[in-house]
């Protein structure tokens, strides 16, 4: 594969002389003069994209190219999760012409600017076009006021209930009462699960849980306890924590958590990686994910489930807030091909891509308009989503040291999970991050 071979020759010289007879660089502004490589002067632009996305996306690349057939023709490759972001780094940071476009985290779209590797979009989104996003998600895809990340898709939080051992335990929820303006409290949850913990696993000794994140210690999800609570993410200038989780809704959130699992609600030294088995084999009774587990949930014949929205905190029900964001696709600043490049992510953001994607996807719609009844009519939990996309949701911390940020956060919400002192871990994830942060000022 051409990519193999160009990744390998730059791990091994790690210098950019090696990738400019392979394809050079080029003017980084605004438009450019499109180099034809196929056939009767067809341009060919190339893709990396993360395999975990390779079933909407190659769907798309199949139609686009024939729609454009003649014209454009993409050829993609797909790269494990796990490498994406290092091969990344490795083609960028040698200025490499060998992919156009390529899929950028949406969290990690900051951090691509501020490198130097994304080339802005407004050149070829208007305004317009940059509206037909959710709110959000244009927040997540834009830095100093440019459009950097066109969304793919988006991610959105529901409330997973397992209906066998609520019924085991007795328990009869009204979940048919739960609106987004009626949601069940945080409080009144854990009452629920140690209500039912006391008939299912009253000596603890079955290893029932009442309450558990899908992914249990990373801040895509854990920070919506403090977020709910009125706590930020990060400062405004996104380099600095100091001020924020040091605050009374953070400690507020972080004791509340802690409490929990010590009591034995939450669970404790099962990974993210497995609570999903620990929720379909009856061992969680909430359990808070995304909505793209129910394909999972259908894959493993899995049924005993139910969903409803994320709970709120007493006193603070208009300050709930959830999850979001997913893989955006930027463009290759360095890449000769920008104008080609830039119809195909707009082709596969915006247009007849979009909607090829999104179904095989499995994610949550970044565009407005497909929220459509037929949609929420085939996956009833998406009108869970898209009230929260347009309500609730709130952007990963907009940083360019998000890698620095996600991993000493995460790193805050373990040890205070495995009984940390609150006060000394704030401090402790601070004074870190504050080192990290300085080599951005």
């Amino acid at each position: 594969m051409k990519f193999k071979k160009m990744l390998s020759v730059l791990l091994i010289t790690a210098a950019a002389v090696s990738l400019t007879a392979c394809g050079g660089g080029s003017d980084s502004a605004g438009s450019s003069s499109d180099t034809a490589e196929g056939e009767d002067g067809e341009v060919v632009i190339h893709l990396m994209m993360s395999n975990s996305q390779e079933l909407g996306v190659s769907a798309a690349v199949e139609a686009f190219n024939e729609a454009y057939a003649g014209k454009i023709r993409c050829e993609a490759d797909y790269v494990a999760f796990d490498n994406v972001f290092e091969n990344l780094e490795v083609l960028m940071s040698n200025q490499s012409t060998e992919y156009d476009i390529f899929a950028a985290d949406g969290p990690n779209v900051s951090a691509y600017v501020h490198r130097g590797y994304l080339e802005p979009l407004n050149t070829w989104f208007s305004d317009d076009e940059i509206a037909m996003f959710t709110d959000s998600m244009i927040t997540e895809g834009t830095v100093n006021d440019q459009f950097y990340g066109a969304p793919m898709g988006d991610s959105s939080l529901v409330l997973y209930y397992n209906t066998a051992l609520l019924e085991q335990a007795g328990l009869n929820i009204d979940f048919a009462s739960i609106t987004p303006d009626n949601r069940l409290t945080w409080e009144q949850l854990l009452d629920y699960a140690r209500q039912a913990l006391d008939v299912l696993d009253p000596d603890g000794s079955n290893g029932i849980y009442g309450v558990e994140f899908q992914q249990v210690g990373r801040v895509y999800q854990m920070n919506v306890l403090p977020n709910s609570l009125g706590g930020a993410q990060i400062s405004e200038d996104g380099l600095s924590v100091d001020g924020v989780i040091n605050t009374d809704p953070w400690y507020e959130a972080l004791q509340f958590y802690q409490d929990n699992v010590n009591a034995g609600l939450f669970t404790r030294g099962i990974s993210a990686t497995e609570t999903s088995s620990y929720f379909q084999s009856g061992q969680i009774l909430f359990y808070l994910g995304t909505t793209a587990l129910p394909a999972t949930f259908e894959s493993n014949g899995f049924t005993d489930y139910g969903y409803t929205y994320v709970p709120c905190f007493e006193g603070h029900e208009d300050d709930v807030r959830t999850s979001c964001g997913s893989w955006t696709i930027g463009m290759n600043v360095y890449s000769d091909k920008k104008d080609a490049a830039a119809e195909f992510i707009k082709y596969l953001t915006l247009y007849e891509g979009a909607d090829v994607y999104i179904n095989p996807s499995g994610m949550v719609p970044a565009l407005t308009r497909q929220f459509t009844d037929e949609l929420i009519a085939e996956k009833p939990f998406m009108e869970m989503a898209q009230y929260e996309v347009m309500n609730t949701s709130l952007v990963r911390a907009i940083t360019p040291a998000y890698n620095e940020y996600s991993t000493t956060m995460d790193a805050m919400w373990d040890n205070i999970r495995n009984g940390a002192d609150i006060h000394e871990s704030v401090d402790n994830c601070i004074a870190e991050l504050n080192t990290a942060f300085a080599e951005y000022q």
